[in-house]
Order: structure tokens, then C-alpha cells, then sequence
């Protein structure tokens, strides 16, 4: 007899053909979820890793490993990038997690046939590698908040024709300010801006003009600069992120301007803006331009308030707007 959890892979889960004494359906933190199993007695336990909450970090996996035998399970993985990497599936091979997969296949075979360490010693990382790997981890999934009344002056550039820069800061002042935390966005040369009618968006024209209103607003949380091809932006800007809207016209006609585009700005930080890559395809997008993806926006309603999308964006960005306001 087995027991089943199922999340985000309900889909899978509903089609095993095995003998299941209990099954828990939903999202739960691990000890919550595995206080459901208290007293049972079960040959497998098949878990679909989104049942439990915060299922990215490795510390939850390790506090797994100490509360079941890991012999007994099967986990099913999402398409979460995160949990496609050797990094983490090398680490649940160290909490003696072997069997592991990501399709209905893939669990038929791991039931009736166990994976030994024989079978996935092939995914364990050399110790410099696992050195790098753990570093870029902890750094991708560690958000650094900002110290209160610490002003952070950020630059968009569009990488891309018309990639959405303006409206992006439009957006993100609005939510910053519903938040609590003071912001404003400034257009460089142009007045595209000021259709907005909000008094918390303003245009400057030169150096000078940015310098003034810099001093004017020293004690906000943000200033979002607009930059288009502002010359003297790393004198002004603690950090300045490349927008790219990642259609394959828009990348054609970015090449076509710049052969050298892509290599040039690899170091940078990129955001997709109006994106349709999903997050499992962003490894793809990545590998194929040479690029690391700070964060991946889809298209959104700049006439809708308190977006989502924004509001983690912000987070990514290390300010602290609180969830479900």
C-alpha cells in the first residue's frame, strides 16, 4: 500500500494505477504535510515536490530525508528550472533521494525498479563545481532588502525597440507608493511621461536638470530613471537594468543594429519585458544568447493596480512590499 501527495502535478498523480491508502491534495509546509502520514504504515510514498511549501530550498529537502526513509520515495519534479538543475538534484542525491523524476513513465519504472546510487552517481558534482554551483544558488534565491531610508537610483535602458521602459516605471512607482514606500520615475529627454498625470513622474532634459531633481528627492526609497542613451548614467545610477522584449522580430532587429548586442551586454543585468518565454524555457533563452535573466515579465495591463508581476519584481530588487495587500 502507498501514499500519494499532489499539487501542481494533480495531472500525473491521478493517473497511477497503484494500490494508495492515503492521498493528500493541496500545498502544505513539510512538517504539516508529513504529519498527515502519522501512523501509517506504506510500501511507497510518491510526493509531488510542489505539495510542499518552499520546496526550492535545500534545508526543507535535508529535514525531509531525516523524517522518512528516502528508500521509500519517489519524487515527482515540476519544470522549475530550480529543481531541474544538477546542483539540486545532486543534493537530493546526498539526502539519499534517488528516485526522483518529472513524467507518469518515469514513476512506473522507479516503483517496480529502484534506483541505487549506481544509477544517478552520474548527477553528483565535483566538489569545485559544487563550490560554484552552491555560490550562485545562495545568491539567486538570497534577497538583499534595503536598509530603511537607503535611496536606490535605478536606470532602465531598452535594449530592444520600444521594450517597454517607460510604462515599466510607471508601474513601478505606482505599486512602490500603494506600498508605503516613496518613489519616483524620471524620463530622460523626452515627455512620454507626463501622459501618465501623475505628479510622481517627471521628464528632465540634461545633466543638470537630473542632478536638481536628484537632490530635490534625496530621502525617497527609488528613483527610476528612464535613460534613453543617457550618456553619464553610471555617474547617477547604483544600478542600471537592459530591457529586452524577447520576440524573434525584436531580437532580429537588435542584431541587425548590432551584430555584438547580445555579447556586449552578457554581464549585464537583463530583464525580459512583454515576455512570453515561460520560466522553464528561460535555461533555453539563456544558453542560446549567452545571457543571464535577472528577472522575466510577462505582458501586463499598466491600467491594473497592485500587479503581481511588479510587486516580485520589486522583491527581486530588494525592496519590501508586503504579499496580498
Amino acid at each position: 500500500m502507498n501514499v500519494v501527495t499532489a499539487n501542481q502535478n494533480k495531472s500525473i498523480i491521478d493517473r497511477l494505477d497503484i494500490d494508495i491508502i492515503k492521498r493528500i491534495d493541496g500545498q502544505f509546509e513539510l512538517r504539516e504535510l508529513l504529519s498527515k502520514f502519522v501512523n501509517l504504515y506504506f510500501n511507497k510514498m510518491i510526493i509531488d515536490i510542489t505539495s510542499i511549501m518552499d520546496y526550492q530550498n535545500l534545508d526543507v529537502i535535508k529535514e525531509l530525508s531525516t523524517s522518512v526513509d528516502p528508500s521509500r520515495v519517489i519524487i515527482l519534479l515540476n519544470n522549475d528550472p530550480v529543481v531541474n538543475s544538477q546542483f539540486y538534484m545532486a543534493n537530493l542525491i546526498a539526502c539519499g533521494f534517488y528516485n526522483f523524476t518529472r513524467n507518469f513513465e518515469g514513476i512506473k519504472f522507479l516503483y517496480n525498479t529502484p534506483n541505487s546510487y549506481d544509477n544517478v552517481k552520474h548527477l553528483v558534482m565535483s566538489e569545485e563545481d559544487t563550490i560554484r554551483e552552491r555560490d550562485a544558488y545562495v545568491s539567486e534565491h538570497t534577497v538583499v532588502y534595503k536598509e530603511a531610508g537607503a535611496r536606490e537610483v535605478i536606470g532602465f535602458v531598452n535594449l530592444t525597440n520600444h521594450a517597454g521602459a517607460t510604462s515599466l516605471i510607471n508601474m513601478m512607482v505606482r505599486q512602490m507608493n500603494a506600498h508605503g514606500l516613496q518613489a519616483i520615475g524620471i524620463e530622460m529627454f523626452r515627455q512620454d511621461m507626463l501622459y501618465y498625470h501623475d505628479s510622481n513622474l517627471s521628464t528632465c532634459f540634461n545633466k543638470n536638470d537630473l542632478e536638481s531633481k536628484l537632490k530635490l528627492y534625496d530621502e525617497v526609497a527609488a528613483v527610476f530613471i528612464d535613460l534613453n542613451e543617457f550618456g553619464e548614467a553610471d555617474k547617477f545610477c547604483d544600478r542600471i537594468i537592459y530591457i529586452i522584449e524577447p520576440s524573434y522580430i525584436m531580437l532580429t532587429k537588435l542584431l541587425k543594429k548590432n551584430r555584438n548586442a547580445l555579447e556586449e551586454n552578457k554581464n549585464n543585468l537583463i530583464l525580459l519585458n512583454k515576455s512570453f518565454v515561460n520560466d522553464q524555457e528561460i535555461p533555453d533563452f539563456e544558453y542560446e544568447t549567452k545571457l543571464k535573466v535577472f528577472y522575466n515579465l510577462p505582458p501586463l495591463n499598466d491600467r491594473n493596480n497592485n500587479l503581481e508581476p511588479i510587486n516580485e519584481f520589486l522583491r527581486k530588487l530588494g525592496f519590501k512590499i508586503e504579499e496580498n495587500m
